[in-house]
C-alpha cells in the first residue's frame, strides 16, 4: 500500500495528457477568466431580473395570456354602453377577469371598434394607446365615435 502523496510536476509531465499540465501563470489566468465568466453570468441574471425578463430586442410578453379564447363572452359586447361600463367596473353580478376583458377588447377593436367600449376596457385594464398593438393588433388607429350629433 502506498502512502498518500501529492502529484509533483514531474508526475504530471509524465502521465497527464498533452496540454493538461499548466504553468502557475496559466492556472492563475484560467482562474481569472473563470471569475470573469461568473461575473458576466451574474450580471446577465441581474439585468433579466431588473427588466422583468424583457431584454432589449425580445418580443414583449402579453400580460393577458389566453385572452384570445374569449369568444364565449362576445355577447357581453351587445350590452348597452351604460350596462357594459357597469359590467367592466365590476358593478354587475358577473365580474369578468382581466384576461376575459382583454379578450373583449380584442374582439371589440377587431369588430365594431366603438369608442366608449374601448375606453372602458382600456381604463379597467390600465392600458395606454401604445399597448393596443400587443393586446388587440388588428384594429385600426381610430375608434368609432357613438356620440349623437342631434337629439334624434
Amino acid at each position: 500500500m502506498t502512502a498518500n502523496r501529492k502529484n509533483t510536476p514531474s508526475d504530471l509531465d509524465q502521465h497527464a495528457p498533452e496540454g493538461m499540465n499548466l504553468t502557475e501563470a496559466e492556472e492563475k489566468e484560467a482562474r481569472k477568466e473563470g471569475a470573469k465568466e461568473d461575473v458576466k453570468e451574474a450580471a446577465k441574471d441581474a439585468h433579466r431580473y431588473l427588466t422583468d425578463g424583457q431584454l432589449p430586442g425580445e418580443p414583449k410578453v402579453n400580460p393577458f395570456q389566453g385572452h384570445d379564447e374569449s369568444q364565449q363572452y362576445a355577447y357581453l359586447l351587445d350590452y348597452g354602453v351604460a350596462q357594459f361600463e357597469r359590467l367592466v367596473a365590476g358593478k354587475e353580478d358577473f365580474k369578468p377577469s382581466d384576461v376575459q376583458l382583454a379578450g373583449l377588447l380584442n374582439l371589440e377593436r377587431n369588430g365594431q371598434n366603438r369608442t366608449p367600449y374601448v375606453r372602458a376596457l382600456m381604463k379597467k385594464l390600465g392600458l395606454k394607446t401604445d399597448d393596443l398593438p400587443e393586446i388587440a393588433p388588428g384594429g385600426p388607429s381610430y375608434t368609432n365615435d357613438l356620440t349623437a350629433i342631434s337629439d334624434l
